[in-house]
């Protein structure tokens, strides 16, 4: 058996692989429930407090 590989085949594989890759980037970033980032902490310590 003999595979046959066309530029114009190539290139509907690269659309129909684009088209999924946007649908499921949007479904996985407009999840609902998404945990809410922690709060940043300073990283260098104010003058006159210790470093803990």
């Amino acid at each position: 058996m003999q595979v046959m590989c066309s530029f114009s085949l190539l290139l509907r594989l690269a659309f129909w692989l684009w088209v999924v890759a946007l649908v499921l980037g949007l479904a996985v970033g407009s999840a609902q429930g998404t945990a809410p980032a922690n709060p940043v902490s300073p990283a260098v310590a104010t003058h006159g407090k210790e470093v803990d």
